[in-house]
C-alpha cells in the first residue's frame, strides 16, 4: 500500500456491537509502526493495518454509485 490508495478499513460499530467495512484514502502509511492515516468523510483516522485493505475494483465501482 502507498499513499493515494483507495483503501477499506474494519470500524467497530457501538450501537450494533459489531465492526463494519468503511472506504478511505490512504494517506500515510508507517511500515515500521504498522499503522496507516486514513481519510474518510473528512476526518484524519490512525488504524492498525491489520484492519485494513487496499480497495479493488468493487469497492471503487460501489463508491461511484454511492457519489451518483
Amino acid at each position: 500500500m502507498k499513499s493515494g490508495d483507495l483503501v477499506r478499513f474494519k470500524t467497530f460499530v457501538y450501537l450494533q456491537n459489531d465492526w463494519s467495512w468503511s472506504l478511505g484514502l490512504l494517506v500515510k502509511y508507517a511500515s515500521w509502526e504498522k499503522v496507516g492515516t486514513v481519510l474518510c468523510e473528512g476526518k484524519l483516522l490512525r488504524i492498525r493495518a491489520a484492519n485494513i485493505q487496499k480497495a479493488g475494483k468493487k469497492d471503487a465501482d460501489w463508491l461511484s454509485r454511492k457519489i451518483k
